[in-house]
């Protein structure tokens, strides 16, 4: 038996054009105001800040169909959002499923017991190296069913009724992964999530780059390199899921260099824009016994 520990860490760089000059409190924010009597440069108290202005009667924002006008004394820019999380699954949280429907955005557990609304869950179906799966928040619980915002990655293709006794939900809620104490002919798999949501107009884009090889000491797992990870051999790698994946449904390397795994040209709406994840790991008779980590760190950036 052979023990393998997986580590996720996070790095978040935004590189937004936001230029807003708000008044900001632990509860509220005044992103500007407008007064047209009385009035002072700056007023404040205990809790609070104020930049006001007098008699500006014509503030307001005009548009066409290129251009747009913030009219009046202290228009404030666009408030530009970027907002990035990363989770991965938690074993510990592991329940079966007995319907799931992509088109509603539901998923009917056999317990209920330790999920609340806005919590991140994923859907896999036929664990293992070929699985499905689909990730989302809870939005509503009704009894056993979990209703999330939207399912991104698999879900089209999942079954309404899984089957096999394979096909689970977890919490999305934490930032490691352990494989434990692991054989040949296991099919290791772990499932982390990518969530953007922005308001930037030209889009984002998200990396991952590891600190290391997969390794203990001088021995490393080999990466990925044919596009699948195959059990019984040693190799290691990701395949990402979702409208917005980078190469979806081939297991790519987890190395030094960076690669993308998330992009879009627009921003996410009102909804955030998610993928899927799936780390695989499989080991061969060769493989030196040990402990193996790495920390991966996603980046996310607007586009520019």
């Amino acid at each position: 038996m052979k023990r393998f520990l997986f580590c996720v860490a996070f790095l978040l760089i935004v590189l937004s054009a936001s230029r807003v000059l708000a008044m900001t409190s632990t509860n509220f924010q005044i992103n500007w105001d407008n007064m047209n009597a009385g009035g002072n440069e700056l007023g404040t108290s205990t809790n609070f800040g104020i930049w006001d202005t007098l008699s500006d009667n014509l503030s307001g924002t005009s548009t066409s169909a290129n251009f747009k006008l913030s009219a009046g004394y202290r228009a404030p820019d666009e408030d530009e959002i970027l907002s990035f999380d990363v989770r991965a699954q938690n074993g510990a949280t592991q329940v079966a499923y007995s319907a799931f429907s992509n088109g509603a955005n539901t998923v009917v557990v056999a317990s209920a017991a330790g999920f609340a609304v806005g919590d991140y869950i994923g859907v896999v179906e036929n664990t293992g190296f070929a699985e499905l799966s689909a990730v989302g928040r809870i939005t509503n619980i009704a009894g056993t069913t979990l209703t999330v915002d939207d399912f991104d990655g698999d879900g089209a293709g999942m079954s309404a009724v899984p089957a096999g006794g394979d096909d689970f939900v977890y919490r999305l809620n934490i930032n490691s992964i352990s494989y434990g104490s692991i054989a040949v002919g296991n099919q290791n798999v772990a499932l982390a999530m990518s969530s953007v949501l922005t308001t930037v107009p030209s889009g984002y884009s998200v990396y991952i780059q590891a600190d290391q090889e997969l390794s203990s000491g001088a021995d490393i797992i080999n990466e990925v390199t044919d596009g699948s990870v195959t059990v019984g051999s040693e190799e290691y790698g990701a395949e990402s899921t979702g409208a917005t994946a980078v190469s979806p449904g081939t297991d790519l390397g987890v190395t030094t260099t960076q690669r993308t795994v998330q992009t879009s040209g627009s921003d996410s709406g009102s909804i955030a824009d998610r993928i899927g994840m799936i780390y695989k790991l499989s080991i061969s008779g060769s493989t030196p016994s040990g402990t193996y980590t790495q920390t991966v760190f996603y980046t996310l950036t607007a586009n520019f």
